[in-house]
């Protein structure tokens, strides 16, 4: 690396430090994370080759590895060290809701069930076992499918509870495309989850659909009566 390039890279941590992450912008903020894999060159250039590809920050983490790998400069090790941010970002943010003593109340199981399918390119249905206090016991992943759907194991569901010790069970899945309006598919699982868990003392405490920047909770619109919705 040449000692114009270091100096550069010097002068980015001394400005990230003195002005914090707000004095940067987007792509210098990912020119300085790509310091750790690309020990030499123009990172800078890299980063706008980056998002002007992926087209943002959440594209660009939210991607196959393998297709990150595809722009120029990038390479295997920096591809999968950038995908490897989508998890912990989402880990992150999950081990802060898990940090909230119970989930007493609909607005703190939807952030809940937000933090935990947050990033989620593809559908993905979580059974979130809770104690008698509605404390969090685990949150099991029970599918994941397509960006369209999830084929879901009643029965994966009542061995998930069975195990953890459960009192009740909040259901969450997400929508990653169209609307939070349960199908028919969701509302007959959850109906037939009811009649599996309740006679085993399991209650179904809610089953929350997270879309873009809405929700749907069975619950709230009291749908936890074996009720249904016009199609």
């Amino acid at each position: 690396m040449s000692k114009v390039h270091e100096g550069h890279r010097d002068r980015m941590r001394a400005r990230y430090l003195q002005e914090g992450a707000d004095g940067l912008a987007t792509h210098e903020l990912l020119e300085m994370l790509l310091y750790g894999t690309i020990p030499r060159g123009d990172t800078n250039e890299i980063a706008h080759h980056l998002l002007d590809e992926f087209g943002s920050i959440s594209n660009l983490i939210e991607s196959d590895p393998y297709e990150i790998a595809k722009t120029s400069g990038v390479g295997v090790k920096s591809a999968v060290f950038l995908s490897l941010l989508h998890e912990l970002v989402r880990r992150y943010e999950r081990e802060k809701m898990e940090q909230k003593p119970a989930l007493t109340s609909i607005s703190r199981s939807v952030d809940y069930c937000k933090a935990l399918l947050a990033y989620r390119p593809r559908e993905c249905f979580y059974a979130v076992c809770l104690d008698g206090r509605r404390k969090i016991i685990h949150a099991s992943k029970v599918s994941e499918g397509t960006v369209n759907g999830a084929s879901v194991s009643p029965r994966m569901v009542a061995e998930k509870a069975l195990r953890y010790k459960a009192m009740g069970v909040l259901l969450c899945h997400n929508h990653p495309n169209g609307s939070v309006k349960p199908s028919y598919d969701d509302i007959y699982l959850t109906n037939q989850l009811k009649g599996m868990l309740e006679p085993l003392g399991i209650q179904v405490m809610d089953h929350i659909i997270i879309g873009e920047n809405q929700y749907f909770s069975f619950f709230e619109n009291d749908m936890l009566k074996g009720d249904k919705i016009e199609e």
